[in-house]
């Protein structure tokens, strides 16, 4: 017996329900934690109802899940790897993120962490699909990370042996230390001294230091 297939319409209202349900989610777990939100926490935030809610994820885990894969992967993306780019130089984009989305973000969102890196602390030691989908998010950014610094490299901007690899992952636990340090201290202006000792790292890895 062949299925019948969603309308248009249908199809789109589904899409446009489980857009709006993590979306809601993301603000309430990245606020509270996920263990600290509830099903019922995230539907009263929403125009839908449980009922919509279960018929998208049947569990709050599968919610979860979902929350690294169509909302933190991506805003990985957006955020981190594609405003490289428009730079000749990777190095001056990703020091230029770090001042835009870390030196001058809210204080009240810089108290309250990274999202992924919350995530990483609070899901992964206690739930093994969360802990896979979680390294896969890191690892996505940190290949696409390498990707840049490789061109970097081809380009003349790196010294002949650098490891474009283990500078994309210091980079990336950079911006997780960055975001740990200013969330336990709460206090932006450490950031200051963070970002000024990784220009320096920069420096130290490129062929010409004023390049940077």
């Amino acid at each position: 017996m062949k299925t019948k297939p969603q309308s248009p319409k249908k199809s789109r209202n589904l899409e446009k329900s489980r857009k709006e349900i993590l979306e809601v989610a993301f603000m309430e777990v990245f606020t509270k934690g996920f263990q600290g939100v509830s099903i019922d926490d995230i539907v009263a935030k929403t125009n839908l109802t449980k009922g919509a809610f279960y018929h998208q994820f049947p569990t709050k885990l599968d919610m979860g899940y979902a929350l690294v894969d169509e909302v933190i992967k991506p805003m990985i993306i957006e955020r981190w790897i594609k405003p490289l780019e428009s730079y000749e130089n990777p190095l001056d984009g990703i020091l230029a993120q770090m001042k835009t989305l870390i030196g001058e973000a809210d204080p009240k969102y810089l108290k309250l962490g990274c999202p992924l890196n919350n995530l990483v602390q609070e899901m992964s030691p206690v739930d093994k699909e969360f802990h896979i989908r979680l390294q896969i998010a890191l690892n996505l950014w940190i290949d696409e990370m390498d990707l840049h610094l490789k061109r970097a490299k081809k380009s003349g901007y790196l010294k002949p042996d650098v490891n474009t690899k283990q500078v994309a992952h210091f980079v990336v636990m950079a911006h997780e230390g960055f975001y740990g340090m200013l969330k336990g201290l709460d206090d932006p202006k450490i950031f200051s001294a963070l970002y000024a000792s990784l220009k320096l790292y920069f420096k130290s890895i490129s062929k010409n230091a004023r390049s940077v």
